[in-house]
């Protein structure tokens, strides 16, 4: 008798564990694939051991019951340990993500996004280049009028080839960034300018401690009409990760060392923790920085002088 009670309570347990997250906080996602022919069995036993469900017989017993298991499809998942098991059943039994996992890294350009595309033979290259500059994106009153530059979201995105289109894609970034900027407060700065400053601190520093502090620096050259004199400004011109005596002196815009104020439009388009930095900068008494040679660590300086022995020393 007791030992059929236990038995009924593991049964209950493992099938009630359907209703239920493997891990309510844990909201990573994981990109879980299901190969053509795999058994119901199969992938339970698969979303088990990856920390997707709570019980993989609990998940092939709702199968069961409910007649779903014919209906599991074949492909790409974004799945998260947060999600009850009926809710990854439900995206398992309807289309697919997507045959392409494709994912926009921190610090890429509008080109080097046109680049990766046609890798993946989405487009021809250049079209997503021109997309950005020609159609329409008037419905983004939080757009400039300059360049979509900075505003195209990274992330990872699950594409079709087949039913791929490069002005939805587009949409899709812009909409992205529209939901993961919403609770940014941008005080007394415009957005616009927040986010060519955040593009400049994504390409300039690593850690989350520099990048307030260099936010700072920039604000402050700015508030003081000094040039910015950044790097990674006039890498953006050269498309280049080097920069020569020969690039220093070219005239452009985007020369921070030769034209104070800000570059005319972000150089990059920044992840989230540097938009947050550029809006929140963190208070400091330095003027200038470098990234050391060796080590990659941001070395500051107060004043010039001293500035120009740690290049001598961080630099050379």
């Amino acid at each position: 008798m007791l030992s059929g009670l236990i038995l009924l309570g593991l049964y209950l347990n493992a099938t009630g564990s359907v209703n239920k997250a493997a891990d309510i906080d844990d909201t990573s996602n994981i990109i879980f694939e299901i190969e053509s022919g795999q058994s119901a069995s199969e992938i339970g036993s698969a979303l088990k051991e990856v920390g997707l469900i709570r019980s993989s017989y609990g998940f092939v017993h709702y199968l069961s019951q409910n007649d779903l298991a014919g209906d599991l499809k074949a492909g790409r998942f974004s799945l998260s340990p947060s999600m009850t098991g009926t809710e990854i059943i439900e995206l398992l039994t309807n289309q697919a993500t997507g045959d392409i996992v494709f994912t926009i890294i921190e610090g890429w350009t509008i080109s080097d996004i046109d680049a990766a595309l046609t890798n993946e033979g989405l487009i021809t290259a250049g079209a997503f280049i021109t997309c950005t500059e020609t159609c329409d994106f008037s419905m983004y009153t939080f757009l400039p009028e300059t360049s979509l530059e900075g505003y195209l979201f990274p992330d990872t995105f699950f594409l079709d080839a087949d039913t791929f289109e490069t002005y939805d894609f587009t949409t899709r970034l812009l909409d992205n960034f529209e939901a993961k900027t919403a609770n940014i407060d941008t005080g007394d700065r415009t957005l616009e300018d927040v986010m060519i400053v955040a593009s400049i601190i994504e390409k300039e520093v690593r850690t989350a401690e520099d990048r307030a502090l260099v936010s700072d620096i920039i604000w402050r050259r700015l508030d003081a009409d000094w040039t910015l004199g950044m790097c990674s400004t006039i890498n953006y011109i050269t498309g280049e990760t080097e920069i020569t005596y020969e690039d220093i002196q070219i005239d452009s815009p985007y020369n921070t060392r030769i034209y104070s104020g800000l570059p005319p439009t972000a150089i990059a388009n920044p992840g989230l923790a540097s938009i947050e930095a550029a809006a929140n900068p963190q208070a400091n008494d330095y003027w200038f920085f470098l990234n050391a040679i060796d080590t990659g660590e941001t070395i500051y300086a107060i004043s010039n002088e001293e500035h120009e022995a740690n290049k001598a020393q961080y630099l050379d």
